[in-house]
């Protein structure tokens, strides 16, 4: 069984990938707001993906990569908000036309929308983003978000993990609608 798993993954899409995600270059982050007037900046440390020669795009968010910068607030909500001992990861999947990219000269860029969904929580939801695509040299794209996504938690089934971390912190209110921003470096192979 586990030699099938393994030629399952060395032939998935991704590992033809066109471009490649260069994780330590890239930064996704969202702000939660507590008791309607303390907003907190986090981030996620663990982001893997690609983009294969037919545009097939993914984006995997390590959830237990979770930064809060307070180690008991970065358990809780791994443990209480995320369940990432059942949902490892968040994945972002899309379909773009590569040759709007491609074209590109080092230097120049591109603004545009991309469809896309998030399947979070095992919830898939369909969003849009307008994104900046900046080809920064001869191998290597930067596509930053113009605006932040705005995730409704509700939409994900988290409320009751949130309920739970407002109820444990003593606070009145935990906002369920996230914004979210990202700036992501890839890389041709």
């Amino acid at each position: 069984m586990n030699k099938i798993l393994v030629l399952l993954a060395l032939v998935s899409p991704m590992c033809f990938a066109e471009w490649r995600l260069n994780g330590g270059e890239s930064h996704l982050s969202f702000i939660s707001i507590k008791n309607g007037l303390i907003a907190e900046v986090h981030r996620f440390e663990s982001l893997h993906g690609g983009v294969n020669g037919e545009g097939q795009a993914s984006v995997n968010i390590g959830l237990a990569s979770l930064e809060t910068n307070i180690p008991i607030r970065n358990d809780r909500m791994k443990s209480m908000l995320f369940d990432t001992d059942r949902y490892a990861l968040a994945t972002a999947t899309g379909q773009l036309d590569l040759s709007q990219y491609t074209d590109l000269e080092p230097g120049q860029s591109v603004v545009t929308n991309v469809d896309f969904l998030i399947d979070l929580h095992g919830i898939v939801q369909s969003m849009s983003a307008t994104v900046k695509v900046t080809r920064t040299g001869n191998a290597t794209w930067h596509v930053v978000s113009i605006r932040p996504l705005v995730l409704n938690a509700t939409a994900y089934n988290l409320t009751e993990g949130i309920e739970a971390l407002r109820a444990i912190a003593g606070l009145t209110e935990i906002t369920p609608v996230v914004p979210v921003t990202f700036s992501l470096q890839f890389s041709k192979i």
